[in-house]
């Protein structure tokens, strides 16, 4: 399948709706105040292309919105299609913008996903960050209290350096980036690899990637897990990969691990701007299939499933002797020594 254009409604009836709307205001810089139900079926409409492609194996389902005058982000949740149970934790973003009198719907994978994104305001964006926290699965304090979320160390080698782009206050509940000096990356406590994959080859934050692709997934204990994200193409050691096996939807993959030991390289794969690590603390983890319509593992078909793995229920942790208060106040450009015993 290749990367849709914008989407917009083709039937008889909803050009005639949008002809009676528009065609009077294409000089006009703001929509109708009575478009709504144009918009309303502009999203549908898009949702419905989505959801048709025979070869996914999940669909889309509109879980609530947030809009101004001009533009929308529309919360979408991702659902088995065999099953009809959703996906813990993970919520997509549908945008919708209105230009030169016509309303657009953009979708996840679009290759216009991050132009349409930049279209919208600063409130618009601030008020859609933090309304997406009301549809996604929240981390429950009795599961893992944060007395429990300590002993974890910095996810790089004992001696390398890495510097702090972003920690839980400028990114959000359980995700730090971090510049790696060594590139190494490794495993931030003991514990038991659940997923790994490194197949994906591509870089495609201005075509619409939406995810870290290239992940590490580690089970530290109850209701305690970490992602590595963005990892660089083949550089998950073999022994790690040879037990885990070819990424799937059901994990079959347990492999023992220890706090310091090298799991992969920082990399640039899917939603990323630049070489940096991302990582993420939650309560749960799954894998979800997206179509792989960039092609990111390089096999000529973009039809296929793409496993992503993910965690949800996020949650802060301590990391290397510092409390979760003072990770989360780590300024930008704090640089970090690991010492790892």
């Amino acid at each position: 399948m290749m990367p849709h254009g914008f989407r917009s409604l083709s039937t008889a009836a909803l050009l005639m709706l949008l002809c009676f709307f528009f065609a009077p205001l294409s000089r006009a810089q703001t929509p109708p105040q009575d478009a709504s139900n144009v918009v309303d079926a502009v999203i549908e409409a898009a949702i419905a292309e989505f959801n048709m492609q025979p070869t996914g194996l999940t669909f889309y389902r509109e879980v609530g919105r947030v809009a101004d005058e001009q533009n929308a982000v529309v919360y979408l949740e991702v659902v088995n299609r065999e099953t009809g149970i959703r996906y813990p934790g993970v919520i997509d973003w549908l945008y919708v913008n209105y230009a030169n009198g016509t309303w657009t719907a953009v979708m996840p994978g679009d290759a216009n996903y991050r132009a349409a994104y930049r279209l919208l305001s600063e409130e618009l964006k601030a008020r859609a960050d933090e309304l997406d926290e009301e549809y996604r699965t929240q981390a429950d304090p009795r599961f893992a209290p944060e007395r429990e979320r300590t002993g974890y160390e910095l996810p790089f080698p004992s001696g390398a350096t890495g510097t702090i782009t972003r920690s839980y206050d400028l990114h959000g509940k359980g995700k730090i980036d971090f510049d790696l000096t060594a590139r190494e990356v490794s495993a931030a406590r003991d514990g038991f690899i659940v997923f790994a994959n490194d197949s994906n080859s591509i870089q495609t934050y201005q075509s619409g990637a939406w995810w870290y692709w290239n992940t590490m997934i580690i089970e530290h204990g109850d209701h305690q897990y970490s992602l590595y994200g963005h990892l660089a193409p083949d550089s998950i050691p073999a022994w790690i990969k040879d037990a885990c096996g070819v990424p799937q939807l059901l994990p079959d993959c347990r492999v023992p691990i220890q706090a310091g030991d090298v799991i992969g390289q920082e990399g640039n794969t899917g939603n990323s701007t630049n070489p940096h690590l991302h990582v993420e603390f939650g309560q749960g983890f799954g894998i979800v299939p997206y179509l792989d319509i960039f092609d990111g593992d390089a096999d000529g078909d973009r039809a296929e499933p793409i496993f992503a793995g993910y965690v949800y229920a996020e949650h802060n942790v301590a990391l290397n002797g510092f409390s979760v208060e003072e990770v989360a106040a780590w300024p930008y450009l704090t640089v970090l020594a690991s010492e790892i015993n």
